[in-house]
């Protein structure tokens, strides 16, 4: 099978301080919990259903100078591509020797903000009940279970499901993986801790997640993406695998186009709306960046995690001129698959990578995000853009061992 090969997975690390939001709302309620993030003024939204337009880096106010540098930096750091989009334009992309536009990369766990971006469509639609329905709806062998009864769909998108998992070298997931069942695999685990009280992360709370939307919505997760989520934004070119059952695997396995992976934050930057349609509703998209979970990282940063979403404070100065600390969010794949999304600089960079080094795609953001100096265009520079024109070239041959 495809996946035992590359079998994980996963970006997210064992256990943390959890921080639970105090009061539970309806959906209806959501859109009031985060500030709204407003559009520059000169700049309306630029939709690329049919494909990206391209813009120069000096006309969304970036320095196309500051984007050959990172082109050249990272190149050598095991990145196979990067796409820097800025107000819906496309302002620097590149690929290595191996990818190029039109090749499906494999996302690892970029693929569970997919999961969580279609069980808000599925609640939009009366598919699921709420965030508070208990999994063991869907599964009766878990209701007379003292704790397990109790795991809801808010349990499982914030990894609180307290089922026990073992993320040492992907221990859990590799026997899933081998098992002739991966749902039974899961429902037998015991339950370690109590639901909503500690943070897991957790390969098989997001494919348990899977089965039940399956159940839901009366089709595989894959085929409710296709005509809800991917149809709308013009993807097209995709791949996402099954597990034994047929059951699409809600941890990991989707393999989307970089400029695919764009499409996909530019839809969360926007809020869910895309030409004017709600595609998820933004409350969902709201409630779902909305921190759950506090987390200390092994660098020294802090950060949180939402419903399969990841959110950071971006270190102040990375704008020259600017002390200001922006806000940022971003969906999270091993190896260094990343989809960042800065609102209030309207920025977007998806990039792929295989990387042992964890912080290094958060490097690469800095650089990006220090290429930015005005919300207004720049005047052009000819000799910036040969430049950038070369990294891309140059970022395309292959790096000799």
């Amino acid at each position: 099978m495809k996946n035992k090969k590359n079998p994980l997975v996963g970006s997210g690390q064992g256990t943390s301080t959890l921080s639970m939001s105090a009061a539970e709302t309806q959906m209806k309620q959501m859109s009031a919990m985060l500030p709204k993030t407003e559009r520059p003024s000169f700049q309306k939204a630029n939709w690329p259903t049919a494909g990206w337009s391209m813009s120069t880096p000096e006309s969304q106010g970036m320095h196309a100078s500051a984007l050959a540098k990172m082109l050249k930096i990272f190149r050598h750091q095991a990145v196979h591509s990067v796409a820097v989009i800025r107000n819906g334009y496309v302002v620097a992309e590149a690929y290595n020797d191996r990818t190029h536009t039109e090749l499906p990369q494999d996302m690892k766990s970029v693929t569970k903000s997919i999961t969580s971006a279609l069980v808000g469509i599925a609640l939009s639609e009366g598919k699921l009940e709420s965030v508070h329905q208990q999994a063991a709806d869907f599964f009766p062998e878990w209701e007379s279970d003292p704790s397990k009864s109790t795991i809801t769909i808010k349990h499982l998108l914030s990894m609180t499901s307290g089922i026990a998992w073992d993320n040492n070298n992907e221990q859990s997931s590799t026997e899933m993986m081998y098992s002739p069942d991966w749902v039974q695999y899961i429902l037998e685990r015991r339950a370690r801790v109590a639901p909503g009280t500690s943070f897991n992360y957790s390969n098989g709370d997001a494919h348990l997640l899977s089965a039940m939307l399956s159940r839901a919505v009366g089709e595989t997760m894959y085929e409710y993406a296709q005509s809800r989520l991917f149809g709308p934004l013009g993807i097209t070119n995709t791949s996402w695998n099954h597990d034994p059952q047929g059951r699409t695997i809600g941890a990991w396995a989707m393999a989307l186009t970089l400029r695919d992976m764009a499409k996909l934050g530019y839809l969360y930057l926007n809020e869910g709306e895309w030409e004017g349609q709600a595609i998820i509703p933004k409350a969902w998209v709201q409630e779902s960046l909305n921190k759950k979970v506090a987390l200390n990282y092994s660098n020294g940063t802090q950060g949180g995690y939402g419903f399969y979403w990841w959110s950071k404070t971006l270190p102040q100065g990375l704008i020259k001129g600017s002390k200001k600390a922006y806000d940022m969010f971003y969906a999270s794949g091993s190896g260094g698959r990343r989809i960042y999304v800065v609102p209030e600089l309207q920025l977007v960079v998806a990039l792929t990578a295989e990387s042992d080094d964890a912080d290094m795609p958060e490097r690469l953001l800095h650089q990006v995000v220090q290429a930015i100096r005005s919300d207004n265009p720049l005047p052009e520079n000819v000799i910036a853009g040969d430049e950038l024109e070369r990294a891309v070239r140059l970022f395309n041959m292959e790096i000799e061992s």
